[in-house]
């Protein structure tokens, strides 16, 4: 996939491949879910290789070395699941991590948004440095964990684009994992959106989880 490398994503791919990471762009799927199912099955995955899920509008605002370095310190913890930029904490039937994340005061991590370096702004969400549920914009595992849990859209979600991330970190955390926030400088583009589809999955995830809520991580 040709890419201009003057775009965000362009200079996404060349990071990584400058920092010794293979990538597989996924288009036209159907739904994000559907694109990780595809992406992880086209890298052919051995036991010692290490995976990121993410969103294509991202800047990584890090030396590919540390870069790396903070990934494999995190994920050469066999006790780690997933390691992200931002999460929460505490997650409740409110569900929504960043929600939680402050109405806990539960969140951890940092993330700039904006058009570009020069015209970008600082969410910060707060200290904890471990979470129950870890956002979706940038998310890294071993092979072991990516395999060990379920990629697959629930049966009774309705969006096709939200709640991955959710899926994903909590089956993490109830394997006892430890879902890592890490100090990974990143600039997302779109900000992220939360639509309709979004909150109305909420109940989704609820029926899905309930049981299991409210859960917490120190």
């Amino acid at each position: 996939m040709q890419l201009d490398i003057s775009t965000t994503v362009g200079k996404l791919k060349n990071y990584f491949l400058g920092a010794g990471w293979k990538v597989h762009f996924i288009e036209n799927a159907e739904s994000i879910f559907e694109a990780y199912r595809e992406g992880v099955a086209k890298c052919n995955l051995t036991p010692t290789d290490l995976v990121i899920l993410c969103h294509d509008d991202i800047e990584i605002l890090l030396d590919s070395t540390i870069f790396n370095r903070i990934l494999k310190h995190h994920l050469s913890d066999p006790k780690v699941g997933f390691v992200g930029v931002a999460g929460s904490a505490v997650i409740t039937e409110d569900a929504n991590w960043f929600a939680c994340s402050r109405k806990h005061k539960s969140g951890g991590g940092v993330v700039f948004h904006g058009p570009s370096v020069l015209n970008m702004e600082l969410s910060r969400y707060g200290d904890k440095k471990v979470a129950v549920i870890l956002d979706g914009v940038f998310l890294a595992a071993t092979s072991t964990v990516i395999r060990s849990i379920n990629l697959n859209q629930p049966n009774h979600f309705t969006s096709k684009w939200h709640w991955y991330d959710a899926s994903y970190t909590f089956q993490a955390y109830r394997k006892k994992l430890i879902n890592v926030i890490a100090p990974i400088m990143i600039r997302h583009e779109s900000g992220g959106n939360y639509d309709a589809s979004y909150f109305k999955d909420i109940p989704a995830f609820v029926k899905l989880y309930g049981k299991y809520l409210p859960a917490s991580i120190d």
